[in-house]
């Protein structure tokens, strides 16, 4: 009796870490085929000569990758190809598109057939972190710690002159 009581005691004592662990690890593979979604974009686009599109589907939990068809005669203009399901305990919290912030069902981001793509950001939540996915305009793409860069002092005006003392 002592010895299933000890049993039951140090089971319960390791039966939540071993269920953070799986879902960290779950977090850490999203990251990475999120990464990996959006690179196969890239290169679909550049072996077939047609336009991808990467979005996020609010409704699903679902970041989407669909081909754009330039077929005039075709009924739905974009259809899914592939797309990844946000484990839980992960949510999308910020988008841009280029240089200007976007909401969740307005992002999009086209890859196209010379293997460059818009820019644009996603920024994930999950266990107190953040982690953004970065989609640069040579279509390389890339999951970096932290929330989005602030992008407002990238830009000033150009041709004035600083005083200096």
């Amino acid at each position: 009796m002592v010895v299933i009581t000890m049993l039951v005691l140090f089971a319960a004592a390791i039966m939540p870490n071993l269920v953070n662990q799986k879902r960290s690890r779950e977090i850490r593979q999203f990251y990475a085929a999120a990464r990996n979604l959006m690179s196969d974009a890239r290169e679909r686009a550049r072996a077939d000569g047609m336009t991808r599109k990467a979005r996020y589907d609010d409704s699903s939990r679902r970041l989407i990758i669909e081909r754009v068809s330039t077929d005039a005669n075709s009924d739905s203009s974009d259809s899914e190809e592939r797309g990844l399901d946000l484990p839980e305990g992960v949510t999308a919290d910020a988008f841009r598109v280029e240089k200007d912030d976007s909401t969740s069902s307005e992002w999009s981001i086209g890859f196209y057939a010379d293997g460059k793509s818009e820019s644009g950001m996603i920024q994930f939540s999950s266990e107190g972190s953040s982690q953004t996915l970065e989609i640069s305009r040579t279509g390389g793409v890339q999951v970096v710690q932290g929330t989005m860069p602030d992008i407002s002092d990238d830009e000033w005006d150009a041709g004035g002159y600083e005083q200096r003392v």
